[in-house]
């Protein structure tokens, strides 16, 4: 989360900093509120930068923005895609190579809702059929040059290594879940038995040497908590984290703490950054000179193997680190929901 001094730091960027382009991170986006985004761009008069655009030299003056959607979820093909060709807008996709699917199905997106071809509930089932991108549509996304295809992993394992909980599952877009490496490695399991479930200190596994096991029964029972208390609709009441958290506190002393392990489950850097360019230049096409660290994790850690990979420039988070002594260029990026702070400027 930001602090206090970051977004105001973040305010006064979008109000006056001209100096380099403003960088957007993503990862799914719902019609009206992508298409108000992008409104809110064209109105403010930005130039909408390619990721490559970012290496070239002295930047023409006006106010500039990159658009990155990290993953390569099925909502940069039902929503994102479309939003883009309509406005003629670029943007980049980090994708998780062995999470994009060899299917050669054909799956509906907002052009067919248009032209009714397909009702909004298919095209908002489409995303539990398949969560993920197909290469078939990434292929198609680059070839239309309005999409860069970049990397974000070969399998963006996620594992708990503390037994703080920082939140609790809960639905975003088009009710999938909010923290999807969790669900999606468990294989996917029904969403109503997922809600309320405690989400632990998290790492990107190749920086993990050790795994937190909590006590299971927790799940459990926080999820009983929320079926109780309405199910899905209990995220819509206001204080809903305030009211799991104080309930989880009440009762904390029926469960036991976990235990540590060694991970075993421990994802290689050095195959992660390299095999997943080779798939996705192999399978895509293009030069994959990018990476988008998981959970804007690893920066120090993984320089080096990002240069020996042949990256030519690593996306993390928010955080300024001086990244002088890294020797590969590093891009900051902010949430995209700042967006909409530009109705104030």
């Amino acid at each position: 989360m930001l602090a206090f001094q970051d977004k105001a730091r973040t305010l006064l960027r979008l109000w006056l900093d001209q100096s380099k382009p403003t960088i957007f991170s993503f990862h799914d986006c719902l019609p009206d509120v992508f298409s108000g985004y992008l409104e809110l761009l064209i109105t403010r008069k930005y130039r909408i930068l390619s990721a490559a655009e970012l290496l070239e030299g002295p930047r023409k003056p006006g106010r500039q923005a990159v658009l990155t959607f990290d993953d390569g979820r099925r909502n940069c093909w039902t929503v994102i895609f479309p939003l883009l060709k309509k406005y003629k807008i670029r943007a980049s996709i980090f994708v998780i190579a062995s999470r994009i699917s060899d299917s050669q199905d054909n799956y509906p997106n907002l052009e067919d809702f248009w032209e009714g071809r397909v009702s909004w509930e298919n095209l908002y089932l489409s995303h539990r059929k398949q969560p993920y991108l197909t290469w078939k549509e990434l292929r198609q996304m680059r070839e239309s040059g309005l999409i860069e295809v970049y990397s974000h992993g070969l399998r963006h394992e996620v594992v708990p290594v503390g037994s703080g909980i920082m939140d609790f599952q809960h639905p975003g877009v088009y009710e999938m879940p909010v923290y999807f490496d969790e669900w999606y490695s468990a294989g996917q399991p029904v969403l109503d038995s997922q809600w309320g479930r405690p989400v632990y200190e998290r790492a990107w596994s190749p920086l993990a040497t050790n795994a937190y096991c909590p006590d299971q029964s927790l799940d459990l029972f926080m999820n009983e908590f929320v079926k109780k208390n309405g199910g899905f609709l209990f995220f819509r009441k206001k204080r809903w984290r305030r009211k799991l958290f104080e309930y989880w506190q009440q009762h904390r002393r029926l469960f036991s703490f976990g235990h540590f392990r060694k991970n075993e489950i421990q994802e290689e850097l050095g195959e992660s950054l390299a095999g997943s360019r080779k798939i996705i230049e192999e399978r895509v096409g293009g030069d994959c000179i990018f990476f988008s660290l998981p959970l804007y994790q690893g920066l120090k850690e993984a320089a080096a193997a990002l240069l020996a990979a042949g990256y030519k420039g690593v996306f993390s988070g928010p955080q300024n680190i001086n990244a002088g002594r890294l020797g590969i260029p590093v891009f900051n990026r902010i949430p995209g929901f700042w967006l909409k702070f530009l109705n104030y400027i």
